[in-house]
């Protein structure tokens, strides 16, 4: 959130302690929305002496209420800066100021989406300040306010440079502690939140509270998503990383990474165990129990093994070839003795009988191309199977 100010009497101050003095060294950083052009002096941060009735440094909207100007006494036109304000649109302003020298005081503007822009100037003749009032001029002095929205306030006794000036910008939080006089959030209240204590003291009316500013790297969220026994939880900025530890029957595996993740997984399925630890390519292993053949095999892109089977009174031993080596050895001849008599057995299921399997009677074929036995009338179908009986049976 941030805090509004749309009435003169809304500006707040802090005098209990003096501001960093911009005579040695000052930095203020802030986000500023204009909510109504008064086409006047706005004032968003004064640095004020004499109880308010001298200003130091005044950082506004100059007279047209739009134009960033960096003012004090020696300097009344001001360091004119870019990124005009805009109503209803946020705008990030910074001011440094390392002297009162011609060159000693520096105001940053930025737009959302924007570069930073930089102009440089003097900052001089004024008075050590007593005080800091946001929204206004002083305490005392209602005018010059400013009708818009201020956030992220932050004063260092200290100069930032352009990098530094920028993350404070994209941080929700305080980047810089060194040096820190006050951060004032603003988002629901006036107080200090650097640790020193310096709580801002309202107006004669209160300020109201608004939306804050697109930060840009705001990350707003979290998530945890479930997939089967998967689980993933993610929360971050810009960039997120997550552990994940998931359950997929018997496949449990554990991945950690950014762009490339290397995992480890176990399987178990049936009595086929494998073990698997690679990028791209996986090498396993594998034992496996076939009835009575019990096969071993490791490899990357073949398999060879050995293996040992009893099938009814025949028991043969297996050796795997080498690879690019003929296809032969009592491994592959036990193979092809199995295939062939599997395709004997297939042909045999599949041929039509030419006698009776109760009398051994040829078959004789009937009117519909039927197959039966002349005897006793028994129709037969391939693989010896009886399916029916005519009435042309011979007695």
């Amino acid at each position: 959130m941030s805090q509004r100010s749309d009435a003169a009497s809304d500006r707040v101050s802090y005098t209990a302690s003096p501001p960093p003095d911009p005579a040695s060294a000052f930095t203020v950083t802030l986000w500023a929305r204009l909510r109504v052009d008064r086409d006047d002096f706005s004032t968003m941060v004064r640095l004020h002496s004499a109880s308010g009735g001298s200003t130091t440094v005044n950082v506004a909207g100059g007279s047209n209420g739009t134009t960033p100007v960096v003012v004090s006494p020696g300097n009344t036109s001001g360091i004119v800066g870019t990124d005009s304000l805009a109503v209803d649109t946020w705008r990030m302003i910074a001011v440094t100021v390392s002297g009162t020298g011609a060159t000693g005081g520096k105001i940053y503007t930025r737009s959302i989406g924007g570069t930073t822009n930089i102009v440089t100037g003097q900052v001089s003749g004024g008075s050590t300040p007593d005080g800091i009032t946001l929204f206004g001029r002083s305490p005392g002095d209602a005018g010059e306010w400013f009708n818009g929205g201020l956030a992220y306030v932050r004063v260092w006794s200290a100069v930032l440079s352009q990098a530094e000036i920028e993350a404070e910008w994209a941080s929700p939080t305080i980047v810089r502690t060194s040096g820190v006089w006050a951060n004032w959030p603003l988002l629901t209240n006036i107080n200090d939140v650097s640790g020193n204590g310096r709580n801002l003291t309202a107006g004669t009316t209160a300020l109201t509270t608004e939306d804050d500013p697109p930060l840009t790297t705001t990350v707003t969220g979290s998530a945890t998503a479930a997939l089967g026994g998967l689980t993933a939880a993610a929360s971050g900025t810009p960039t997120v990383r997550a552990t994940a530890a998931g359950q997929m029957g018997g496949l449990t595996a554990t991945a950690s990474g950014t762009r490339k993740v290397t995992g480890t997984a176990g399987a178990s399925l049936g009595a086929l165990t494998g073990t698997a630890i690679a990028r791209r390519t996986v090498i396993s292993s594998a034992t496996a129990q076939l009835g009575g053949l019990t096969g071993t095999a490791s490899a990357p892109s073949h398999v060879a093994g050995s293996g040992a089977g009893a099938l009814g009174g025949l028991t043969g031993t297996a050796h795997g070839r080498v690879p690019g080596a003929p296809e032969q050895g009592s491994w592959y001849g036990l193979i092809d003795i199995l295939r062939e008599g599997a395709q004997l057995a297939r042909e045999e299921r599949e041929r039509d009988p030419v006698a009776c399997l109760d009398c051994g009677e040829p078959l004789r074929s009937g009117p519909r191309g039927e197959r039966y036995c002349p005897f006793d009338g028994s129709i037969w179908g391939a693989g010896g199977r009886r399916i029916g009986h005519v009435s042309t049976a011979r007695v």
